[in-house]
């Protein structure tokens, strides 16, 4: 099996809060943006991640759909470890908190997505749960 796509897609919800409206950076926090992360094979398995980041999701989605999701294409999606070590090696040289670890985590997440589907059992009994 092999990983054909790595995709991002933005959900952008209303927070609905009763009493006095969050503020960030000085503005009201009316919504929250998701970043998801999905993971298409050649099997027809598709993985599903969450890369958190709030209002700085544009540069986690850039860290997916410029550097690290174009080095999962053709991969073993199996190879969770292997595919993890390789990202960790990439991001020394450009950083490894922030945006980069949080796309870094969607990818992860995903990837164990597909394991626990491939397995036939929820992801938890797979971690031992």
């Amino acid at each position: 099996m092999k990983i054909t796509r790595v995709e991002t897609i933005v959900l952008t919800l209303p927070m609905l809060i009763d009493g006095a409206t969050p503020m960030l950076g000085g503005r009201a926090r009316t919504s929250i943006d998701m970043l998801l992360v999905r993971i298409d094979t050649d099997a027809g398995i598709t993985g599903w991640g969450e890369a958190f980041g709030h209002r700085i999701f544009p540069a986690t989605r850039a860290a997916i759909d410029t550097i690290l999701g174009p080095m999962c294409i053709g991969r073993d999606p199996s190879q969770i470890a292997a595919i993890n070590d390789e990202i960790q090696r990439v991001l020394h040289g450009i950083g490894r908190s922030g945006p980069t670890i949080y796309a870094l985590s969607g990818i992860d997440i995903a990837l164990w997505d597909i394991a626990g589907k491939v397995a036939g059992v929820p992801l938890y009994r797979l971690l031992g749960g």
